[in-house]
């Protein structure tokens, strides 16, 4: 009330959110940016990236071919962390073959503790969202491998 008249307010209250919000990234990135305004480019940030990972991947026979779905598992990732810092990962500690989503999910969080463990900043990609075949958190975890180790053999 002001002045004897009731008066009202609008308040528009946020009910929903994209995971982005609810992990407290507003900002965007260059893969925001990239998808929205050089949806053509991203084929050539995507064999640049396939290229580096294959380079190392290839030192076990394996190779990708699908950045979206190949890294789903965590598998990958695990052994990628493994060559590019040196070591052997003993495979009790991940699903070599995981049937489950939380088994993919236990790998991926486990590849980025391993990414800690090496020094990089904990990936800004949550684990179920690469679980989940989201373009832009793989192309985020695997940008951040590249940016670390591109000059390593």
């Amino acid at each position: 009330k002001r002045e004897g008249i009731l008066q009202t307010a609008v308040v528009t209250k946020e009910l929903t959110s994209t995971t982005e919000m609810m992990m407290g990234r507003f900002e965007r990135d260059a893969f925001d940016t990239l998808l929205d305004h050089a949806p053509d480019k991203l084929n050539v940030v995507k064999t640049s990236l396939i290229t580096f990972v294959n380079k190392h991947l290839n030192k076990l026979n394996l190779e990708v071919t699908e950045l979206e779905s190949q890294f789903a598992d965590g598998v990958y990732l695990i052994l990628l962390m493994g060559l590019l810092e040196g070591y052997f990962v003993p495979l009790y500690n991940f699903f070599l073959t995981p049937e489950s989503f939380e088994q993919k999910v236990h790998n991926v969080a486990f590849a980025f503790e391993l990414m800690q463990d090496g020094g990089l900043k904990k990936p800004k990609a949550r684990p179920e969202d690469v679980v989940n075949l989201n373009l832009k958190s793989t192309l985020r975890v695997l940008y951040n491998l590249f940016t670390n180790y591109k000059n390593s053999d």
